[in-house]
């Protein structure tokens, strides 16, 4: 029962039943996810792989269970192997913290948040390469946009006095290497732009720069300025910042104060957590790309995606319940592990990874190999629980009279309504009479509710199935139903679409078809219409319609 599992695994392992599931589907799935969690295996988990009906709905709601997990597919996503809590930086960091911070990780693109932690973008080593280029261009080299507290910080300076030091403004660098003349001419060249002085021990330079409302003097060599141009600076405010390196040294260290949202791009491609691995693999491979960020509905970054990442082997594990054929199975089965097999139908195609614990036996339901698990480990179900697998036996069986019926139904039935008390008969038809109002649901709901697939040579056969106390509700829907298993065959590209109407008192069936009507002929079964059949004695898809079905093909 736990080949391949371990009460210490931390990744969930789901028990879901077929597409379309019917009560036994949904029950079984939530009966043996309950005694595996009795078990020690808290990571198992109830799921389902689609709508639940009004008989599993009624069921639930009277024992108080709520409905298992929807899992729409078990395709491998971006979330499953996804690096999470990803290092980032955020807009207002400077490009030289950017870069030591992507040094010190190894890193080759970074993510890049807001200040509310919003995904805005990424920063590459090529967004990087493209900033350094703009600053060999004579036109733009000396244009920078920076806070003086991140100048500071970048070129590793001493703070005589700062005005407004923590305001981002985009200004020029100007050099005090030329005669003062010529200073003053490109100090008022760009007087509109606000200049940032970098000059070594030259006082006339240094006064004209105050004089000339400089944004910051940056005095360089470690030298500081005369208390007189001290004193004009602080009347003027201009800021004064003394720096230990060369001027050369220091123009190129200014550039490194310029903040991330100067460099990063907003365009980078990034993915949704829901989206599909193999979708994203494919287009970060044809690009080249080394990562992705990966950003939450809420455009909060939620991880990264990278190469490294790609290489995980990762499967969603799964337990099959009610059911084994892959046509059935939820989609993407092919992409999981699956990790055990409990059913009662006939054995389709079928492919594992691993040898796994594969049981299929002839029971009328999966719910009685379940119960009896539970048996053969001493433990009783609770309550609700025992009421649950009960009412899965009785509506997979028509209250024990199906030709499915088996005496272990009989005994897992008796068993579970002593637990739960309750009256077997009373039940089923409780169970019964809350399933027969189809008048409220839409046609193509009503074939879909209980509805499987069968793939046989080159036939594609699908069949759904109702149950019903009288049969007068049928041949007020019956037209409907008709347009609709019509829609379905073309739908699904069907050889024969099917619908088995089911008198559980008088425990006759008629079938209402759609498609290649030789294949009924060829069954043997009379015809009411053309495309109605009757099928005299027949209560069971699975034991009694299927096999005759499949024999025809």
């Amino acid at each position: 029962m736990d080949i391949g599992m371990s009460k210490e695994m931390s990744q969930p392992v789901y028990v879901i039943g077929h597409r379309n599931p019917d009560t036994d589907s949904i029950c079984s799935a939530l009966a043996y996810a309950r005694l595996k969690q009795r078990m020690g295996f808290t990571h198992v988990v109830a799921a389902r792989a689609g709508e639940i009906n009004v008989q599993t709905e009624f069921v639930l709601r009277t024992f108080g269970i709520d409905p298992p997990l929807y899992l729409p597919d078990v395709k491998v996503r971006v979330q499953d192997v996804m690096t999470s809590e990803p290092r980032s930086v955020h807009t207002e960091m400077s490009v030289g913290d950017v870069l030591d911070f992507m040094q010190g990780y190894d890193l080759l693109l970074v993510p890049v948040t807001d200040r509310e932690g919003l995904y805005a973008g990424a920063i590459t080593l090529q967004d990087l390469a493209r900033f350094y280029s703009r600053h060999a261009d004579a036109a733009t080299s000396n244009r920078l946009a920076a806070s003086l507290n991140g100048v500071v910080k970048a070129i590793h300076g001493n703070p005589l006095f700062l005005f407004d030091e923590s305001v981002i403004r985009p200004c020029r660098i100007v050099v005090g290497a030329m005669e003062t003349e010529g200073f003053l001419q490109v100090m008022r060249y760009y007087s509109d732009e606000g200049c940032i002085v970098i000059v070594g021990d030259r006082k006339e330079i240094q006064l004209q720069a105050v004089e000339q409302d400089a944004r910051c003097l940056i005095v360089t060599g470690g030298f500081l300025p005369d208390e007189a141009i001290l004193e004009a600076a602080r009347r003027k405010k201009v800021s004064i910042v003394s720096a230990p390196y060369d001027t050369a040294t220091t123009v190129r260290l200014c550039h490194l104060s310029t903040p991330a949202r100067e460099v990063y791009s907003t365009d980078f491609y990034s993915v949704s957590p829901f989206h599909l691995l193999a979708d994203v693999k494919a287009k970060m491979l044809d690009s080249g790309l080394r990562g992705c960020p990966v950003v939450g509905d809420e455009g909060r970054l939620n991880g990264i995606l990278t190469r490294r990442d790609l290489l995980k082997e990762y499967r969603k594990r799964v337990i099959l319940v009610d059911h084994n054929e892959a046509s059935q199975a939820v989609p993407g089965i092919e992409e999981a592990e699956v990790m055990e097999v409990f059913d009662h139908h006939r054995i389709g195609s079928f492919e594992t990874l691993h040898p796994i614990l594969f049981v299929v036996e002839p029971v009328g339901c999966t719910n009685t190999l379940i119960t009896e698990l539970y048996q053969k480990y001493d433990i009783d179900p609770e309550p609700p629980y025992a009421g649950l697998m009960l009412s899965a036996i009785l509506s997979d069986t028509v209250i024990l009279r199906s030709p499915t019926t088996t005496d272990r139904d009989r005994k897992a039935a008796a068993y579970l309504a002593e637990i739960a008390g309750l009256e077997i008969r009373q039940m089923g038809e409780e169970i019964f009479n809350a399933s027969s109002d189809l008048l409220k649901k839409a046609p193509e709901e009503i074939i879909r509710t209980d509805y499987k697939m069968y793939e046989v040579k080159n036939h594609r056969i699908g069949i759904g199935q109702i149950e019903l106390i009288e049969m007068l509700t049928f041949e007020k829907l019956r037209g409907a139903l008709l347009d609709a298993l019509r829609q379905i065959s073309h739908q699904d590209r069907l050889t024969l679409a099917c619908l088995l109407v089911s008198d559980i008192i008088y425990e006759n069936s008629l079938l209402l078809f759609s498609g290649d009507s030789s294949v009924i002929t060829r069954m043997g079964y009379p015809l009411l219409a053309p495309d109605l059949a009757e099928l005299k004695g027949v209560l069971s898809r699975k034991k009694q319609l299927v096999p005759r079905l499949l024999s025809a093909l």
